[in-house]
């Protein structure tokens, strides 16, 4: 008997290993370990079927055509096709770049029979007559080089190929670098933003070389430091840190950068700011530089930049484009690039905030089934007629506008499959282990089974307005979003559980340093071609004179400032403990860093140990996006009718806890933003009751106040009462000989951010009475800007700030 049931078993589990469709079962979106496993192996599998497809129809040219089955190749009749040409290169672009890909799948034989690949695909290495952008040349090829020679070459990957592997990605990496390099020998030592890979800069139309943006010419620094520490020759990371440092100095005065340049006069071109693209990889390369090479010159320039987009360009759902010198809004666009900067913000330390502007990608990818390139957050609904106008503004009944109105908020309409939103997504649940980001995961994945997929691999969405396909499968859907997608369901992926500082390039490469490399690469560094020497000693004397002149100049500048505005000026204060505090700020931040990740807390109330998420159960503005922007935030009709991911039944059933899940009512008071300028920072405290404590005015201040009026709802969701209008005096006790008559306000004013820091509800604005008012610039400032009365509320023109208080 007991050997009969021996058989029997022995049959069934015959059976099952045998039998490829038998799955445990579980409950959808329950994701348990495996749920996730399933969830991975189907990411697994569309990476081998789009790696394949590329070998079969693409190789060895540089992307393919998913739809067609034909390579897309560069325009070799045209070399002015700078759309076109700048990212193909003719130089198998999509083999080099998903190669970290198939590194991170743990497939050994893959990896090294690509290493072989490549090698014999460029016996020359990369001797070819190709007019290339220097920076997507950098961050595909050489970021894809320099990260699959780190693996190939570490004993602790699981793809470690040790004597079976000769070098020759850290060779082609170099190749690469050299024949880049020349794009910075200008002027200025900012680089030029192509160059030919054989002929250098002989043969390039002078017009493709008078602009280049700050992303482009800052960024390459992370690559090619990386490079200089894998080869020891150091003029690697001297030439492009140059660049980097010197693109920071062009900052204005309120430490925004502009998203382009001249690289021969350093003159601005674009004074447009944002987080978006041309400018993305600065902050990111400022981060991740400052992490993977401990530097901490780096972290205060993502420190300062931070800043100071927080006070002039966040809002609650994205950061607007403004104009550099003033900090004023000046485009009422987004475009998709933007997506990435949450994920940032995870990495550091900014989780909060990065949950509220990943939910706008959501949203956009609710409303369009992809992030468009640009949308239009603000638009103009006059084409409407009166009656189709009313049913727009009825957020409960989708209407199909004209596509004329649409293309005019969606005026760049293509999604191709970027990664941005994926990746932010991957860092948000490494970060909190939120299952509302696994689900996202999920819908995408869904996406990518059905309306993404074809014949011959992955291609996006053409015109998100018409939901036509594209053509075209880029390399970073293999090298990025791909990658994040899987990553996102392998918990027990070799990278989450490694002991190295591995952080992720802006081209989704894994980058990490061992110990021992960064000590043989301070002792073995050199820097002997003459020719970079000479050039960067060359641009610092140009840089010494032209700060003695600025020196001069500024001098001049203060000294007129002076005689207007010497409220401004304390003669008597010391800085040098200020700098002190800001050195120790900063190393503190960057020891913070490496212990960025977190738990979230989950909610287990109401007799259940289900743990529910956070997001679905305790946001209460999940849906407030909605309708924030119900005029603009329009689906196209092949979007009508689909279920928003957020609120997909079997996920929504398992996760959103029903006494929780309740949203706020949507804000409907005006807002107004007040800013005092000065070029110091504003020293701001938090206090433990969440009040915001200000001990000066000699700093910029940004502040976000509502125009609260009865009736309406307030930014916290409350019903605004007359209780609030009770009491209010508008007397100025520093102006008794001109009382106000307005007894009766018919509106007051409330501050809800600071610089871009929300106040809590029930939250104060404080200044401190004793410092300013014994100061008489400080009090000449505060008496032209407000008032205050007898409750301590500071006044804008006789209304009372209410929550802002002089104490």
């Amino acid at each position: 008997m007991v050997i009969k049931i021996w058989i029997l078993l022995c049959l069934f589990v015959g059976c099952c290993v045998g039998n490829s469709s038998f799955r445990l079962q579980y409950s959808r979106c329950s994701f348990t370990k495996q749920e996730l496993n399933d969830y991975r192996r189907e990411v697994q599998d569309l990476i081998y079927f789009a790696h394949d497809s590329y070998l079969k129809y693409g190789y060895p040219h540089d992307e393919l055509r998913p739809i067609s089955c034909l390579p897309k190749t560069r325009n070799f009749a045209d070399p002015n096709d700078v759309i076109t040409n700048d990212v193909l290169g003719n130089f198998s672009a999509t083999l080099i770049d998903s190669l970290t890909t198939i590194a991170v799948l743990n497939d050994k034989r893959r990896f090294k029979e690509t290493i072989e690949l490549i090698a014999h695909t460029f016996p020359q290495k990369f001797d070819l007559d190709s007019t290339i952008q220097v920076f997507e040349t950098t961050i595909r090829i050489i970021g894809g080089l320099l990260s699959s020679h780190l693996y190939a070459t570490d004993p602790t990957k699981a793809v470690y190929l040790g004597s079976a592997y000769n070098g020759v990605l850290l060779d082609l990496a170099k190749d690469m670098a050299d024949r880049l390099l020349p794009a910075y020998l200008t002027s200025t030592g900012l680089p030029l933003p192509r160059v030919n890979l054989r002929h250098g800069l002989k043969t390039i139309d002078s017009d493709l070389l008078m602009e280049n943006n700050v992303a482009a010419m800052a960024s390459p620094m992370f690559e090619f430091t990386v490079l200089s520490y894998l080869t020891f020759d150091e003029k690697y990371a001297a030439v492009t840190r140059y660049a980097m440092d010197k693109i920071w100095s062009l900052r204005s005065n309120i430490d925004l950068l502009p998203m382009s340049f001249s690289p021969h006069t350093g003159q601005c071109y674009s004074p447009v700011t944002g987080v978006g693209a041309s400018i993305d990889s600065f902050y990111e390369y400022a981060l991740k530089g400052a992490l993977l090479f401990d530097d901490n010159s780096l972290y205060e320039m993502w420190d300062v930049s931070y800043r100071a987009l927080t006070t002039y360009c966040k809002s609650d759902w994205f950061f607007t484009n403004a104009q550099y010198i003033t900090g004023q809004t000046v485009v009422s666009w987004i475009d998709s690039l933007s997506a990435f900067f949450p994920g940032l913000q995870v990495l550091a330390g900014h989780v909060e905030d990065a949950i509220y502007k990943n939910i706008m990608s959501l949203k956009l990818w609710n409303t369009f089934g992809g992030v468009p390139e640009r949308w239009l957050f603000r638009g103009n609904l006059s084409l409407l007629d009166e009656s189709l106008k009313k049913n727009v503004r009825n957020t409960r009944e989708e209407v199909a506008i004209p596509q004329d109105l649409h293309r005019a908020l969606v005026p760049l309409e293509w999604y191709p499959l970027r990664p941005e939103f994926i990746e932010s997504t991957y860092y948000l649940y490494r970060a909190t282990k939120d299952p509302f980001y696994l689900n996202i995961g999920i819908n995408i994945l869904g996406s990518l089974k059905t309306k993404f997929n074809f014949k011959c691999g992955f291609g996006g969405m053409q015109d998100v307005i018409l939901g036509s396909p594209q053509d075209r499968m880029e390399t970073f859907v293999l090298s990025e979003t791909l990658k994040y997608l899987f990553l996102l369901f392998d918990e027990n992926n070799e990278l989450h559980h490694s002991r190295d500082n591995v952080i992720f390039s802006t081209e989704g490469h894994p980058m990490w340093l061992k110990t021992e490399a960064i000590r043989q690469y301070s002792s073995k560094r050199f820097f002997n071609d003459t020719v970079y020497l000479k050039h960067l000693q060359k641009c610092r004397r140009k840089d010494k004179i032209a700060m003695r002149r600025n020196n001069r100049i500024d001098n001049m500048k203060n000294a007129l400032a002076g005689l207007a505005k010497s409220f401004f000026v304390d003669e008597k204060e010391d800085l040098s403990g200020e700098k002190k505090n800001k050195d120790e700020h900063r190393r503190a931040n960057l020891s913070l860093l490496d212990s960025y990740t977190c738990t979230a807390s989950y909610n287990q109330k109401h007799a259940t140990n289900w743990p529910y998420s956070p997001i679905l159960s305790s946001f209460n503005k999940l849906f407030e996006i909605e309708a924030s922007f119900a005029e603009t935030l329009r689906r196209p009709a092949h979007m009508i009718g689909n279920t928003a991911m957020e609120i997909e039944q079997n996920f929504y059933e398992l996760w959103a806890d029903p006494f929780q899940s309740i949203c706020l009512l949507p804000t409907t008071t005006e807002s107004v933003h007040l800013l005092i300028e000065h070029p110091k920072d504003a020293k701001l405290t938090v206090l433990k009751n969440g009040d915001i404590f200000c001990t000066t005015l000699k700093g910029s201040l940004k502040l976000a106040l509502e125009k609260v009026k009865t009736g309406q709802i307030d930014n916290y969701g409350n019903y605004i009462t007359t209780e609030l209008f009770e009491n209010i005096d508008c007397d100025d006790i520093f102006n008794p000989y001109h009382p106000n008559r307005l007894y009766s306000p018919i509106f007051l004013y409330r501050v809800v951010a600071v610089n871009g820091i929300n106040l809590q509800q029930d939250a104060n604005m404080i200044l401190a009475r004793d410092l300013i008012v014994s100061d008489p610039g400080q009090i000449k400032t505060f008496t032209q800007i407000f008032g205050c009365n007898a409750n301590n509320q500071l006044l804008l023109e006789n209304i009372p700030i209410i929550n802002f208080l002089l104490i």
